[in-house]
C-alpha cells in the first residue's frame, strides 16, 4: 500500500541552504523545488537518482505569478498539511539594492499569499532571515513602507528612502537594502503567524550568522567579511546543515507550539554583539 507523505516546498533549492534542507527534509517528505538558477534541474536529477521523491521542479523568478501558480498546482494535496522552507534570497555580493528588495521581500510576500489558500492544520513554514535584520536600527518610515510591499509605489518610495541613507554609495545602498529586507521578513513572520494560527498552521524564521554556503563565501571576500566570519563565540562559521537541522526542528511536531518567532543560528555572534554594545553604552 502506498504511503501518502506531506509535500515540502523548498525555495532557493539549488543554493547551499536549499540543498541541505532538501536532502534532510526529503527523507520523509516529497519535494517540490524552485530556484532562479538553471542548476536546479541538475540538483533535482541528483536527488531522484539518490532515491528522493521530487514531484515538482520549477526554475524561474519567484515573483512571477505564472511560476507561483505552477508551484501551487504541484503543492495541492487535499487535507494534508504542507511544509515550506523559504531560503531564496539575494545578498549584497550578488545583486544591487532594488533586486535585493524585490527578491527578499516582495517575492516573499507573493509566495506567502500564494500558499496560504493551501494551508491545513499542521502546516509549517520557515523563512530565512538574517542577523543583519537584527543589527539594522528600526526606521519607522521604512517599517511602514515595508508593511505593504505590494503597493504600486512601494519600490519607488523605499528606494528613495534608502538612497537618502546611502548618500550615493552604491555598496552601502545594497547593504541597507539587504538589512532592511531581512528586518521586514522578521516582521512579516510575526504578522502572518496570527492568521496562520487560526488555521492551525505555524510560521517561524531563522536568522543565520555567517554560513559558509557559496553565497556566504562571497560575503567573506567583501570588506568586513573576515570580521563576520570570526564573530561567533563558538569559534567557527556555520555550515548549511546547521540551518537545515534548525529548519527541520521548527517544522516538526516537536515544535508544534512555536510560531511567530525568530531563531538565531549564529554561534552566539548576536549575543556577543549585544553584550559588547551594552558595555560601550
Amino acid at each position: 500500500m502506498a504511503i501518502t507523505r506531506r509535500k515540502a516546498l523548498i525555495t532557493g533549492a539549488s543554493g547551499g541552504m536549499g540543498k541541505a534542507c532538501a536532502r534532510l527534509l526529503g527523507t520523509t517528505q516529497d519535494l517540490v523545488l524552485t530556484d532562479a538558477s538553471p542548476k536546479l534541474a541538475q540538483f533535482a536529477e541528483e536527488l531522484q537518482a539518490e532515491g528522493y521523491t521530487v514531484t515538482g521542479v520549477h526554475q524561474g523568478d519567484l515573483g512571477s505569478a505564472a511560476l507561483l501558480s505552477a508551484i501551487m498546482a504541484d503543492m495541492q494535496q487535499g487535507d494534508l498539511p504542507l511544509t515550506l522552507i523559504h531560503t531564496a534570497g539575494l545578498s549584497p555580493s550578488l545583486a544591487k539594492a532594488e533586486p535585493i528588495m524585490q527578491v527578499n521581500l516582495v517575492a516573499t510576500v507573493r509566495l506567502l499569499d500564494a500558499i496560504e489558500p493551501l494551508l491545513r492544520s499542521g502546516s509549517a513554514a520557515v523563512m530565512i532571515a538574517s542577523t543583519a535584520g537584527h543589527l539594522m536600527p528600526q526606521i519607522p518610515e521604512a517599517a511602514t513602507l515595508m508593511a505593504d510591499p505590494l503597493a504600486p509605489d512601494f519600490m519607488a518610495n523605499i528606494m528613495a528612502l534608502m538612497n537618502g541613507m546611502a548618500q550615493g554609495d552604491a555598496e552601502k545602498l545594497a547593504g541597507i537594502s539587504y538589512s532592511l529586507s531581512k528586518q521586514a521578513v522578521l516582521a512579516l513572520t510575526q504578522r502572518r503567524a496570527i492568521a496562520w494560527g487560526l488555521l492551525g498552521a505555524r510560521i517561524s524564521s531563522i536568522s543565520p550568522g555567517m554560513i559558509l554556503t557559496p553565497m556566504g563565501q562571497k560575503e567573506v571576500q567583501t570588506p568586513g567579511g573576515a570580521a563576520m566570519q570570526n564573530a561567533a563565540p563558538l569559534g567557527r562559521p556555520g555550515v548549511a546543515s546547521d540551518i537545515a537541522l534548525a529548519a527541520q526542528f521548527l517544522v516538526s511536531a516537536e515544535a508544534s507550539f512555536i510560531s511567530g518567532c525568530d531563531l538565531l543560528v549564529d554561534g552566539g555572534s548576536m549575543a556577543a554583539f549585544r553584550q559588547g554594545a551594552a558595555k560601550i553604552a
